[in-house]
């Protein structure tokens, strides 16, 4: 199990990109009155076959080069574990979708606390994609996409540039109540 459960959405945004995706939706929503967390990355990238869709939580099938592919299985093994499941959905040459829920209360539920962290990693460390992000808690709503912060063009790793997206974030998630 994961320590953070922004860790898992960075493995999924991540996964996404290694599938050429360029548009990355990450939406995280926490409702503590129906004790649900839902978490649910979706990308344009080149989506699965059903073959593969129909192995996608087996973690001893990857597409990639390693012999596992531990992202899925171990987030759908946290799922599980916290009253919860993962569906993922997806179409060859046009994306995938990847939810996980879980019970919110649930006293196995690893925390999410590195959001701001997790999406800086993202956005810093592919300029070139588009990333929308949205976090819902107990019905107020934030949401950052990461193109608005590249425009002027110039260098993404700015001190100001990211002073600005940290603020963002921080400030963002604050203001919803979360982490």
């Amino acid at each position: 199990m994961m320590e953070d459960l922004s860790l898992h959405l960075l493995d999924l945004a991540e996964n996404a990109i290694s599938a050429g995706a360029t548009r990355i939706t990450v939406a995280v929503n926490e409702n503590e009155r129906r004790d649900l967390l839902t978490l649910r990355v979706t990308d344009d990238g080149r989506g699965m076959t059903e073959e593969e869709l129909a192995r996608a939580l087996d973690p001893f099938f990857t597409t990639k080069r390693k012999r596992t592919g531990l992202g899925l299985a171990l987030l759908a093994q946290t799922a599980g574990c916290c009253g919860g499941d993962v569906t993922v959905e997806s179409v060859a040459a046009k994306g995938t979708k990847v939810t996980a829920r879980l019970r919110y209360g649930h006293i196995d539920r690893p925390p999410l606390t590195k959001m701001a962290e997790t999406m800086m990693m993202l956005v810093f460390g592919h300029p070139e994609i588009d990333f929308r992000y949205s976090h819902r808690r107990n019905g107020r709503t934030f949401s950052f996409t990461s193109p608005a912060f590249f425009a002027p063009p110039g260098p993404a790793w700015s001190p100001e540039r990211i002073g600005r997206v940290r603020r963002a974030l921080r400030t963002g998630l604050k203001a919803i109540g979360a982490s």
